[in-house]
């Protein structure tokens, strides 16, 4: 099986270079790697990469690190931190994706601002510069785009979310005529109990087919959270658990592809400073 992950670096980074921003724009956080990539009616730290409307009811200045190791392999892993900033006008944030290794890695930085309307409302948006680097012989390539969400609290118990991603379709400036994909994303959050809540996506790349990810997360005293999730296209099983230690959580998760095998993801965000400009 280590061989045959091997032998397949090569054709998952041909295939990211003809796509490239795929991998860059992947769901980030452990949180939601085990609730199958469900993240589009999530409000927790990870929103500014997943969808930057989440964002608005951050209280905290708050930092996070992710890591995941994509099927066990240092080449294909992907490393990301964040910072989100409450203020009276909004939340701010910055945010940084890496993808791959020294031979092949797609960089993606993000500035982000989202705002809550009301107790119902809220949208985000952020601006992206995303670089491409091959090693040295080949061209590498960028291009700056932008990415927009929205959720709404329909009920107390429900909230939906959309997202899309680079919509106005940007060129890759080494590529003249290739564009980056466009991405969209919609979902929803339902909680069951106070302990219990579900999730469900359905997300559509316009170059790929549609992918459905459904979500499951326990919370036990508050404290300790229990996750699982699948998703298709690719299809993956997912499970998690996290704890929050006063203003600091720890996340871990790991999923299984039937052909590629394990990856493992881990997280750790850590709330600084208590803002008031969100404080209801």
């Amino acid at each position: 099986m280590k061989q045959l992950q091997r032998f397949l670096i090569p054709v998952y980074l041909l295939l990211s270079i003809q796509l490239t921003s795929q991998a860059a724009n992947e769901i980030i956080g452990a949180r939601a790697s085990a609730m199958g990539n469900t993240s589009v009616g999530s409000t927790d730290f990870w929103s500014i990469q997943n969808n930057q409307a989440g964002m608005a009811l951050q209280n905290y200045l708050s930092a996070g690190i992710y890591y995941q190791n994509r099927f066990l392999l240092n080449e294909l892993s992907t490393k990301s931190g964040a910072i989100v900033a409450p203020t009276k006008f909004g939340v701010l944030g910055f945010s940084f994706n890496q993808f791959g290794y020294n031979l092949y890695n797609e960089n993606k930085f993000g500035l982000a601002y989202a705002r809550a309307f009301s107790d119902r409302l809220r949208i985000g948006i952020q601006l992206d510069y995303q670089s491409t680097n091959v090693a040295e012989g080949y061209t590498s390539a960028s291009f700056v785009t932008f990415e927009l969400g929205i959720q709404s609290n329909i009920t107390e118990k429900l909230c939906v979310g959309a997202y899309i991603y680079n919509p106005i379709r940007m060129e890759i400036t080494a590529y003249p005529g290739d564009l980056a994909p466009m991405i969209m994303r919609l979902g929803l959050v339902y909680q069951f109990t106070t302990e219990f809540r579900g999730m469900a996506d359905v997300e559509k790349n316009f170059e790929t087919n549609a992918s459905v990810r459904l979500g499951l997360e326990y919370v036990i005293q508050h404290k300790f959270f229990i996750r699982a999730g699948l998703s298709t296209n690719p299809g993956l099983f997912s499970m998690g658990v996290g704890i929050q230690l006063g203003r600091l959580q720890f996340d871990i998760a790991a999923s299984t592809h039937q052909t590629l095998g394990i990856s493992s993801q881990i997280g750790l965000t850590f709330q600084l400073v208590k803002s008031q400009a969100n404080e209801k």
